[in-house]
Parts: structure tokens; C-alpha cells; sequence
């Protein structure tokens, strides 16, 4: 009887306990959350209170000196979305009349439904605005949307800014265009003040001046409910608007020498070569710079892009032609500056210069000129097949004498054989004199010159240790690629004489680089610097586009101008020669590119210029032109170069021939017509 009577006092005990516990742990989870992490959780509950909205600055514009504008900002009809009425936290649509909302507006603006949510849920906008779906819209469109507000709702129709590229193709590779910052740049401390979504430069002056055009960001603080509803506005910050640039840039030039360059090539490929194909002149690159200061006044690469298809996000079609088209060779890379071509026989000033330094010739030596030159069981040919006498280093660059040079390449070599024996042909305890090399740097290969665009490539300037370093890099691929391609073939052959001997710096390297041939790459805007520094007498100079940065209030932030980087260090008669050579190469009957100049008026507007062919076998040979006007004091420098354009007298000197007439007045580019020059494979 007493066990039952205890039963009930202990189930009674067991719950009192229970409930007193809980109480317990209640009031500790209390007291922990308002006294021990009280500020924190009250921090938070502010946080939820307020969202910071970010606004963007306007961008500045980038404008000629004569305030033509390359890039500006212009007001464009939009549709927006407001995230928060057609989206929930995990991005999907809120209901059904959302997700029919979201369908209408995918037809309506021609898109795909994933394409405009992805748009909507863009970490680039605030949720707490409506989000730009399509920029540049109809007016037609803009009415559909506000005349049927019940089937697009939380759908609006504004006037926002966006980038303005008013010339389209014009000036595209120096001009670039935006694109969202990518998750590696947000990763890295110059980009710190960007976030998730932000329009970045991606090519052009719009990356090189990125910071510079930005401009500051505006902020508003704002109070909200736990719907997310804004109450108040309880801070702002106005965005600053970005500065300006100004660039050098000839716009009414840069036109001229686009449609030249354009015409010129497509105009050749009606020739007909000896094998019996068309030329395929496929790409080209022209640059036009002040022979007094550098300045970029025309550069231009072919085949080009339009930046306007950036705007608002790049379509499709448009990315197929950009990056996949087989039959538009890679049409973003600006070839002025980022390609890497062998320059022939242009780069013969360097050659010519460094023989001289050496000590091997005086510019008025005497040496044949036969029509083939024989070293180690190879026999090496001048573009002429006839024996042309003896000539100094003035009349072998107005010949293009390969074999003056092959003559004095091979006696440099063995020179540096020689030092290179004397340290039991160890490249790290040997003192070579490599003359070539070191004087090729002076006129500005094998470095960046500093071009204030993005991308510029260095080229390459062979050397002993380059080649030995490469061949350790490349020799497994290239002794595969020797057992793999078809026996006797052009790529088997030279991939087993790479396995073989490519760590070796042999005589008939020396030999293919005395005419701009072997592992030798410049950029066309190397070939324009360097030729400008020959014109100037001496000094290397840094080619610019930038002019000045100015505020929005208009003042000047910063200018840029003439910047000497660098001296050829050449005496005055080594110079001499050069510039007699290269003005002897247009001026005098015999020279390479006298016939591409017929009917030029030489006597009033003297040119010096130098062709080049460039063979990059099994391709059609790479032409090239580049030169000065006048001769005598120099305004303007013009190089150009053809992707399998054959000789350089054939493309590449006509095309430059049509440039110097505009600039001098001479023609209109609606009567300049391209007359194919001579096939001289020099």
C-alpha cells in the first residue's frame, strides 16, 4: 500500500524537476544571448534594420584632342525588374503570377526565360532597386510594358547611362570595352572597392585608364522593414563622377587608315601567285606615329570588332564570330601591338648597326653582294638571283642585300665561337660579346616599350642562353613530334633537327637572324618606334595615346608627352648610313620599294622606308613596310604589316604609300586606289 501511495510523489517529484530545469536552461540561453552576445545579436538586428545601396558613377569619357568623343556615357530606354517583387531569397519566382511575369518579358525582349533570370539575379545591382533586363529597347516595347502593367508586374521602364561607342569598328582596339569583373580580379587587392557584377575595362584605353575613368561610387543608407520595404533614406553619399582622357588619336586618320589597310588587302588577294594561289593577305596592322614626340595617331588591326556589341551583354552570334568564326582570324587581338611576326628585312637597321659596332665593317666597307651565300653544306640565297658587285651598308639596305649580311653575321659568329670555346662552352662562365642582341634592345626589341595599352607583347630577340633555355623547355615535344609526323615532311624535319640540335646557337642561326629571319619576333609598333628613332637621329622614344587626364570641373590631373626611353648610342656616320640607306630604298631606281612609290612626288615629299618579306613556312611570307616623311625632316612614321601579304614591296608598301598621300594632302581615300606593287621577296 505504501509503494502505491509513493507513485504518484515521484512521477510528481520527476516533473517538477523537468520543469524546473527547462526554466533553468531558459533563463541561461536568455541571459547568454542578452548579456554575454548581447551587442553582437544587436549589431545584427541593425543590420537587418539598414542596407547600404551602392550607386554608380558615371564614366568618363575618353575624347580627342579637338573634343571629338571616342567613348561617352548617352541615356538609354531600359527594362528593369524589381528582384524583390518577382524573386524570393533563393532567387526563385515568388509565385506563379511572377513566373508568368518573368515568361512575358523573356518574349517580349526576345530572350531566353534562364537568361533573364540570370540578368535579375545579377550580384551587380542592389535588390533594392529594379534591375536593368535590356538596355537600348524600343519605344514600342517601353508602351507594351506601361500600357499592360497587370500582366508585367514589378516590370519597369527607365532612362539609365551606358557606355556610347559612336564610332562602332572605328578606333575598336584602342578603345577596348567593359565587361563584369571576374572572381580572380575581385580576389585581388587593386580591385578591393569592386564588387561581384561590376562593368570593368577589359581591352583598350578603357582597362589601361581604368582607374582614372571609374569614378567613385555613391552610397545611400537606407532604413527597411522586416519585409525589406524601405522607410527612410538615412545617409547619401553622391557618386563622383570619373575623369576624362584625351587621346592623340587623328580620328579623320585613323578612318583613312582602317579603310586603306581594309581595301589593300582584300585588293590583293586577286593576285595570283607562281604556285598558283591567291594571296591570302588574312590580317594586318598599321601604326601611324609624330615623328616628334610618339604619339599614336592611327593604329589599327584587321579583321576588328565592334565594342558596341559589349553593351548590355555580348549575344551569342556575336561571341560565335568573336571566337570561333574559322574565317576571321582571332579579331580581338590588336596585331599592332600583341602579335609576334618575324620581321624580314626591316630589321636590317639593327643588323647593319650592330655589324658596324662590332667592329666587323665601317659603314663604307665594300662587300659582294653574290646571289647565294654557302656555309656548313647549307647554301643560303639572296632574294636575287644575280651577282650585284660590291656595295657598302648604305646601298645593302637600298638593295636589301641579304648575303652582305649573311657575310657579316657568319664572321660574328665565329667570333663569339671563339669566346665561347675559351670557356669549355659553358654558357655560364663564358664572356660572349653578342653584338646583335644587345644592339637590337637599343632600338627597342625584345622589350615592352611601354605603350600606355594593355597586352603589349615584348616579341623575342634570340640569344645563346634563349635558345639553350627554349630547347630544354620544348625538346620532349619536339623529339616526339619527330617520330610522329610523316617522314620527309617540312614540320618532321625541322622537329628532329630541333631534337637534335636546338640548344645549339649554330652559324646558320646567326645567319637567319642577320635578315629578321630564325626565332626573331617584333611587334609592328616595335618596327614603328624603332624606325622613328633612326628618323630622330638617335633617341627611342615611348609611343603614347594618352594626351592628359582631366577632372569633370576641367581641370588637367595629368599629361603625358614626349618620354625618351632609350638612345641607339650609334655615332653619327653609322646613322647616316642608315638614313641614306632607307631613303635611297623609295628615291633611287634600283631600290626595293621605288616602283611601289611611281608618281610620288618624291622631290617635294622625300620618303626613307625599308621593305621586308618574312617567310613563315608552309604560309605565304608575311610583307612589311616601314617608313618616314619627309626624309629630310621628319613628321610622320608609318609601319605596316600583312599576314601572308607575299613581299613587302608588294602589299605592304602600296598601303603605306596610300597613307603618306592622305597625310600630306596629296589624294582623298575615296580616289586612292591599291596598285599592286613589285613581287620582290626580299
Amino acid at each position: 500500500m505504501a509503494s502505491t501511495d509513493a507513485s504518484p510523489l515521484l512521477r510528481l517529484t520527476f516533473l517538477s524537476v523537468l520543469i524546473i530545469g527547462l526554466f533553468l536552461a531558459l533563463f541561461a540561453r536568455l541571459w547568454f544571448l542578452q548579456v554575454l552576445v548581447g551587442d553582437r545579436y544587436e549589431a545584427l538586428a541593425d543590420t537587418n534594420r539598414t542596407q547600404m545601396v551602392v550607386t554608380e558613377a558615371p564614366r568618363g569619357d575618353i575624347l580627342t584632342e579637338d573634343g571629338q568623343p571616342l567613348v561617352q556615357n548617352r541615356p538609354a530606354l531600359t527594362i528593369s525588374a524589381d528582384r524583390m517583387a518577382l524573386l524570393d531569397t533563393h532567387g526563385d519566382p515568388v509565385d506563379r503570377e511572377a513566373e508568368l511575369a518573368i515568361e512575358r518579358l523573356a518574349m517580349l525582349l526576345d530572350l531566353e526565360v534562364d537568361e533573364v533570370m540570370q540578368r535579375l539575379t545579377s550580384r551587380r545591382y542592389s535588390p533594392f532597386r529594379p534591375v536593368p533586363i535590356a538596355f537600348d529597347v524600343t519605344p514600342e516595347v517601353v508602351f507594351t510594358v506601361q500600357e499592360h502593367r497587370e500582366l508585367f508586374p514589378g516590370v519597369v521602364a527607365e532612362t539609365l547611362p551606358v557606355r556610347s561607342y559612336p564610332h562602332g569598328e572605328l578606333a575598336a582596339h584602342i578603345v577596348g570595352y567593359l565587361n563584369q569583373i571576374s572572381e580572380a580580379e575581385l580576389a585581388d587587392e587593386r580591385y578591393a572597392d569592386y564588387r561581384g557584377g561590376d562593368l570593368i575595362g577589359r581591352a583598350g584605353l578603357e582597362a589601361t585608364y581604368e582607374p582614372s575613368l571609374r569614378g567613385t561610387q555613391g552610397t545611400r543608407l537606407l532604413e527597411v522593414n522586416a519585409q525589406g520595404r524601405v522607410l527612410e533614406v538615412l545617409r547619401e553619399a553622391e557618386p563622383v563622377p570619373g575623369h576624362d582622357l584625351i587621346v592623340t588619336l587623328d580620328l579623320e586618320l585613323q578612318a583613312v587608315v582602317e579603310r586603306i589597310l581594309e581595301e589593300g588587302m582584300i585588293a590583293s588577294r586577286d593576285f595570283v601567285r607562281d604556285d598558283g594561289r591567291n594571296l591570302p593577305s588574312t590580317a594586318g596592322a598599321a601604326v601611324v606615329l609624330d615623328a616628334q614626340d610618339g604619339a599614336v595617331l592611327a593604329m589599327t588591326s584587321y579583321p576588328t570588332y565592334d565594342p558596341r556589341e559589349f553593351v548590355g551583354g555580348l549575344s551569342e552570334e556575336y561571341a560565335q564570330y568573336l571566337y570561333h568564326d574559322e574565317d576571321v582570324p582571332q579579331p580581338t587581338i590588336n596585331r599592332a601591338i600583341q602579335s609576334r611576326y618575324p620581321p624580314g628585312s626591316v630589321y636590317k637597321i639593327v643588323t647593319g648597326a650592330a655589324f658596324v659596332e662590332g667592329g666587323l665593317v665601317t659603314p663604307s666597307t665594300q662587300l659582294p653582294c653574290p646571289p647565294s651565300y654557302e656555309q656548313g653544306g647549307i647554301v643560303f640565297n639572296n632574294w636575287n638571283r644575280v651577282h650585284e658587285g660590291d656595295m657598302d651598308l648604305s646601298t645593302a639596305l637600298m638593295r636589301s642585300c641579304d648575303t652582305y649580311f649573311y657575310e657579316l653575321a657568319y664572321q660574328q659568329w665565329v667570333r663569339e665561337d671563339r669566346q665561347f670555346e675559351a670557356a669549355d662552352r659553358d654558357l655560364s662562365q663564358a664572356d660572349i660579346d653578342e653584338v646583335v642582341p644587345e644592339v637590337a634592345h637599343r632600338f627597342g626589341f625584345g622589350d615592352r616599350l611601354g605603350i600606355d595599352l594593355p597586352s603589349e607583347s615584348g616579341g623575342y630577340v634570340p640569344t645563346r642562353e634563349g635558345k639553350h633555355e627554349q630547347w630544354v623547355r620544348t625538346r620532349d615535344r619536339d623529339c616526339r613530334l619527330a617520330d610522329e609526323l610523316e617522314p620527309g615532311s617540312y614540320g618532321q624535319l625541322v622537329s628532329e633537327d630541333r631534337c637534335r640540335f636546338g640548344g645549339r646557337w649554330r652559324g646558320g642561326d646567326a645567319i637567319n637572324t642577320s635578315i629578321g629571319q630564325g626565332e626573331t619576333e617584333t611587334t609592328p609598333l616595335q618596327v614603328a618606334a624603332a624606325y622613328l628613332a633612326v628618323a630622330n637621329g638617335g633617341e627611342l622614344l615611348r609611343p603614347h595615346l594618352g594626351r592628359a587626364i582631366v577632372s569633370p570641373d576641367g581641370e588637367v590631373v595629368e599629361e603625358f608627352g614626349r618620354e625618351v626611353i632609350g638612345t641607339l648610342d650609334l655615332d653619327d656616320a653609322t646613322i647616316a648610313a642608315l638614313q641614306d640607306g632607307l631613303r635611297r630604298v623609295v628615291h633611287e631606281e634600283r631600290g626595293t620599294a621605288h616602283q611601289a612609290f611611281a608618281g610620288f612626288p618624291l622631290d617635294e615629299i622625300p620618303v626613307a622606308g625599308k621593305t621586308g618579306t618574312a617567310e613563315q613556312k608552309p604560309k605565304v611570307p608575311y610583307a612589311w613596310f616601314a617608313a618616314y616623311a619627309p626624309a629630310d625632316d621628319p613628321r610622320y612614321v608609318v609601319a605596316v604589316s600583312v599576314e601572308e601579304g607575299g613581299g613587302g614591296s608588294q602589299t605592304a608598301a602600296p598601303i603605306v604609300r596610300g597613307i603618306l598621300e592622305h597625310l600630306f594632302g596629296l589624294r582623298s581615300v575615296g580616289e586612292w586606289e591599291f596598285l599592286l606593287g613589285p613581287e620582290i621577296l626580299d
